[in-house]
């Protein structure tokens, strides 16, 4: 069996302290453990140029990444990148969640159906992301489900979903379409308050907080997935040595329970299986993101 090398970084194409980073750091730390090697997580800031450094690194095994869903978005919009699924290894994916309504614990909303009451009115401020981001996607997509124009959205582009729910604490958007556990800082401390999430089950840590469709009838739920891939050419050997120590961690009792201490949805998939789920996210985007056309997010200025 050849021996992967001694170092192995992460790169990460987002924000550090955010909640992809705390993701990638608590992912890094126990592939540590049951690799032997000593993994170390890169932020590269800007989900083209993380993403591009991560598919163009040397296959060697000394680079893997955590990338995220937005992997199956942003080739869909002219000019941004044509990277796609395929241009990496899938290894694992550890994280599956999904958006929530979130606005400020003073917002005028007592509930989803009163905050879609508004958008009718139009227009409605989002952040939390860049423009193609799955945040944004999962305000547009669940506006037009109502039968809201989609052209009632405004968006305030930011680096992570946390910077946008600043600007929503800051009253300077309405709504930050990101996790429940992303803000739960500010949702425990009674600051933000959620509507909603699009997932299509209740959150365990916030089990008060209905679904879409529970609190509207909307048939609308987006997970948004972060997972471990390496660049593509990765030989078999290497990348079964990365999935076998992947599988250690998702049975590592210390892993699970730091985890749900942080509240994070760990739902795994590895190898093909990872694969297959990635083709079939980005398949979904691309046929909504068709459908909404350019008002899903087509430019932006945070590559």
């Amino acid at each position: 069996m050849e021996k992967l090398p001694p170092k192995i970084r992460m790169v990460l194409p987002y924000v550090a302290g955010g909640g992809s980073d705390q993701r990638a750091r608590l992912t890094a730390r126990y592939l540590a453990r049951h690799l032997e090697r000593e993994v170390t997580v890169e932020n590269l800031t800007g989900a083209v140029k993380g993403h591009t450094a991560i598919a163009s690194a040397v296959p060697d095994g000394a680079t893997i990444g955590m990338i995220t869903g937005e992997i199956g978005m942003m080739h869909w919009h002219e000019g941004v990148t044509e990277l796609t699924p395929a241009d990496y290894t899938p290894l694992a994916v550890p994280f599956v969640e999904s958006a929530a309504v979130i606005v400020k614990a003073d917002a005028p909303f007592r509930n989803l159906a009163e905050f879609l009451a508004h958008g009718r009115q139009g227009p409605i401020v989002g952040s939390g992301g860049p423009d193609f981001s799955v945040w944004k996607f999962a305000l547009v997509g669940l506006l037009h489900a109502a039968g809201i124009p989609t052209s009632h959205v405004r968006y305030i582009e930011t680096y992570s979903g946390e910077q946008g729910l600043q600007k929503v604490l800051e009253g300077q958007a309405l709504v930050a379409p990101i996790t429940m556990t992303d803000a739960r800082g500010p949702l425990r401390a009674g600051q933000a308050r959620a509507l909603a999430t699009m997932e299509d089950t209740r959150h365990a840590a916030f089990p008060e907080v209905p679904t879409v469709h529970e609190a509207s009838g909307l048939s609308w739920s987006v997970a948004h997935w972060r997972g471990v891939v390496a660049p593509r050419g990765l030989s078999p050997d290497f990348t079964g040595q990365f999935i076998d120590a992947l599988r250690k961690v998702a049975a590592d009792p210390d892993f699970v329970r730091e985890a749900a201490a942080s509240s994070f949805t760990v739902r795994w998939r590895d190898g093909d299986a990872f694969a297959a789920y990635m083709a079939e996210d980005d398949a979904r985007f691309g046929e909504i993101i068709r459908l909404l056309g350019t008002t899903a997010g087509s430019a932006t200025g945070l590559y």
